[in-house]
């Protein structure tokens, strides 16, 4: 067997999908330490890969620009650049972590001899898989995306246990967080983080500001809240319902999140990118689900804990909901009692996590494992 293939990863979004396909982008490291390891990405998310060690090109690559009504003779020019970039490097492999039509088509036109992606009942869009010389075959039982990537990787041969993610942020970065908690002499916090992505995802900010002046008044630890581009609408809410709390507001860009969360005692959120990068750095976490599953999209290891409530219509997948958001409904208190849980440690074994259901009940809402 070739123990130093050239492989050509194809993950073009999200930040969230990127950072999910790290562990197996580290097992294939692991397991061909001499081999070249490339990665195809979206223009828009490439500088998160910036932030990865060990990556040997990583292409990229932006597809909007192709389905516009009027033709875009320099974006075809580029991907036909692009194509004929991949097809220099003759791949060994090419292995597509998205599973959608266009991933497909580029593992393709990549020129790699094995082109390997998921099977029909995985692939994102039909008929995805037909492009692929192997397929992994969805599992009997649901398993966190995380096994899925790694068992997609483990076609190319690859055996080794992934080791820690190696993510490092700018060094100017680095400093301006430093700066900002020293600024604030903060040595010891709790990260926020109320964005979602989805509409469908956010718990309500008001819900945050009580959870804020909670964490201060009985755990004596001071609250920052993160937000990005356009969501400072959730933190004027959330301090407007924080009491004396009066969480602190860090307005950074994601790369600054790093040194942040790896010195946070927790981060606290729903499904969306910054929760995944503080499971990545290996941060506590308490994660806040309604539409998406907490199995399939939880943290990433043993311990940390998720709240989420079980209804008919549970994990839709669905960025609006129809009717109530009643998946997000979800106490205050029983968000505040994982917070206690994680802060103190105790841990419940399970298989993926310390998952926390809450279902409906006669009484109104209850905690069940």
């Amino acid at each position: 067997m070739n123990d130093s293939p050239k492989i050509l990863i194809i993950r073009l979004s999200s930040l969230g999908d990127i950072l999910h396909t790290l562990p197996a982008f580290a097992s294939l490291r692991a397991s061909f330490p001499k081999g070249r390891i490339d990665w195809l990405v979206g223009a828009k998310f490439s500088f998160l890969l910036s932030a990865v060690r060990g990556i040997d090109t990583v292409h990229t690559v932006d597809t909007s620009r192709l389905l516009r009504l009027r033709p875009d003779t320099a974006a075809w020019r580029q991907i036909m650049n692009l194509i004929h970039s991949l097809q220099r490097q003759r791949y060994d492999f090419s292995l597509d972590f998205q599973g959608l039509l266009k991933t497909a088509f580029l593992s393709l036109m990549s020129g790699a001899s094995t082109r390997i992606g998921f099977s029909k009942d995985l692939v994102r869009e039909f008929p995805a898989h037909w492009f692929y010389d192997e397929t992994l075959d969805k599992p009997p039982e649901q398993i966190h995306v995380l096994g899925l990537n790694r068992r997609l990787a483990e076609l190319t041969g690859a055996r080794a246990e992934p080791g820690p993610l190696d993510l490092v942020a700018p060094e100017d970065d680095a400093r301006l967080v430093n700066s900002l908690l020293t600024r604030e002499r903060l040595t010891d916090y709790v990260v926020i983080n109320p964005g979602g992505g989805w509409p469908s995802k956010v718990w309500q900010p008001q819900r945050y500001g009580a959870l804020a002046e909670r964490i201060l008044a009985e755990r004596g630890l001071e609250v920052i809240v993160t937000t990005g581009p356009g969501e400072e609408v959730l933190y004027e809410a959330i301090a407007a319902h924080s009491g004396k709390a009066s969480p602190r507001h860090f307005r950074l860009t994601f790369l600054q999140l790093i040194p942040l969360l790896k010195r946070a005692r927790l981060l606290i959120g729903g499904d969306t990118g910054p929760f995944h990068l503080a499971c990545a750095l290996g941060a506590p976490v308490v994660g806040i689900f309604g539409p998406t599953s907490p199995v399939r999209n939880g943290p990433w290891s043993d311990g940390n804990e998720v709240i989420c409530r079980s209804l008919p219509c549970s994990f839709c997948h669905k960025r609006r909901c129809p009717i109530n958001n009643e998946c997000m409904d979800i106490p205050v208190d029983d968000v505040f009692a994982a917070v206690i849980r994680q802060l103190d440690k105790t841990q419940t074994s399970c298989k993926e996590s310390n998952v926390k259901v809450l279902s409906d009940s006669n009484s109104g809402h209850a905690i069940s494992d």
